[in-house]
């Protein structure tokens, strides 16, 4: 752990971080702009091409359950290097497999790379910053995944009409070994150890309820951005008829605006409180999402365009309260058990259950249903007890 704590002393870190995370969503959210010509290109319905997500899932919520024990052995540092190097041999092993039992053994790897980063992640970056810092240096971490989900189809759309999606996927293998050699030679930090996750440590943090609402509050808030997002190409090209290129550039840039508000994000949840502002922002998102289903085309438009930037706001939030919901020495073991479960239901049955909804009714009535759930469980964060994070 570095000795000077601070956002500018240890700034240089915290953006190779970022570039971590960076990478690692890309390398899995990708699919979802991809989807359309994977679908042409392997002969796939949408509910078979939507499983994708799930086996990436399988693999991050695996890993995001055994990272405890790797990082108590190697460091959270060398958890991290090692979770780019396994996300980048499954993105080669993706994109140079001809057989469906290969691509999903990538998909799983690609998964199991992916899952290893955020116990170890979370806690080396909130240990470069003061407690009073954590929801500034917890909101420049979102920039990864908020930029990400800006790049990935303008890279799709950039590039599809001259190479294949294999060949993307490469060149996002290179991004990941160009990541993984920067962190490696310039990053600090990192060097201690996380808890595994054995019965004693893991019974503080099962046994609270806190924990098990905001596993509930994590699954929804990841499947209004992650699920939404994954499924939202598919629905605009062949649901409402918007032609894809047209509809990578309109889904990438919607995410622009997420991206200039997570700037502030942290100072404000500093100064309002996280459970009231996750109020807001579930509130919000939730009529967003719903109105994502309506016929007129300017309405869909102004909800693709509105309602990242609420969701946007929801995760250094939530991760700000999710650090005070057990004590600070098992925060690598909160985060892993908190994740498997969100993401399995954001990143791999949401997008399953979209697809089987648009093969068989359509994809804007689950945008309805998700919508209405939002607004329903905006009440979730005041039922959150932060001050069990004070217990030993």
């Amino acid at each position: 752990m570095p000795d000077i704590k601070g956002i500018r002393t240890n700034l240089p870190t915290i953006l190779l971080l970022v570039a971590v995370l960076f990478f690692l969503f890309v390398a899995r959210i990708i699919f979802s702009p991809l989807l359309p010509s994977i679908e042409e290109n392997l002969d796939l319905n949408h509910a078979q091409a939507a499983s994708f997500f799930l086996f990436i899932t399988i693999g991050y919520s695996i890993m995001n359950i055994l990272s405890g024990f790797i990082a108590s052995w190697i460091s959270h540092r060398l958890t991290i290097l090692r979770s780019l190097l396994i996300a980048v041999m499954g993105t080669v092993l993706i994109a140079a497999s001809t057989s469906s039992a290969g691509i999903r053994v990538g998909l799983i790897m690609l998964g199991v790379g992916a899952g290893l980063y955020p116990p170890s992640g979370i806690p080396t970056i909130t240990s470069l910053v003061e407690q009073r810092d954590e929801g500034k240096v917890l909101a420049l971490h979102e920039i990864g995944p908020n930029l990400g989900l800006i790049i990935a189809p303008i890279i799709v759309a950039a590039l599809l009409p001259s190479i294949s999606w294999r060949w993307i996927l490469i060149i996002m293998s290179g991004m990941g070994i160009a990541v993984g050699t920067l962190f490696f030679l310039f990053a600090r930090g990192g060097e201690f150890h996380g808890e595994p996750p054995v019965f004693f440590n893991a019974s503080i943090i099962l046994s609270r309820r806190s924990f098990w609402i905001a596993t509930c509050m994590l699954a929804l808030g990841a499947g209004a951005s992650i699920g939404v997002y994954s499924i939202m190409p598919t629905y605009l090209v062949a649901e409402r008829g918007l032609d894809q290129g047209l509809v990578n550039t309109i889904v990438g840039l919607s995410r622009i605006s997420g991206l200039l508000v997570i700037f502030f994000v942290g100072a404000l949840v500093d100064k309002v409180g996280a459970q009231r502002f996750i109020f807001v922002v579930f509130l919000c998102s939730g009529v967003m999402t719903a109105l994502m289903s309506v016929k007129s085309q300017g309405v869909l438009i102004a909800a693709v365009f509105a309602q990242p930037i609420l969701i946007t706001s929801f995760f250094p939030a939530f991760f700000t309260a999710a650090s005070r919901i057990a004590p600070r020495r098992v925060h690598n073991l909160t985060i892993s058990f908190l994740l498997p479960i969100g993401y399995s239901f954001a990143a791999g049955v949401l997008p399953v259950l979209f697809g089987l909804l648009g093969d068989r009714a359509s994809f804007a009535f689950g945008f309805l249903v998700y919508g209405i759930l939002l607004v329903v469980a905006s009440v979730l964060p005041f039922f959150l007890d932060l001050r069990e994070g004070e217990e030993e």
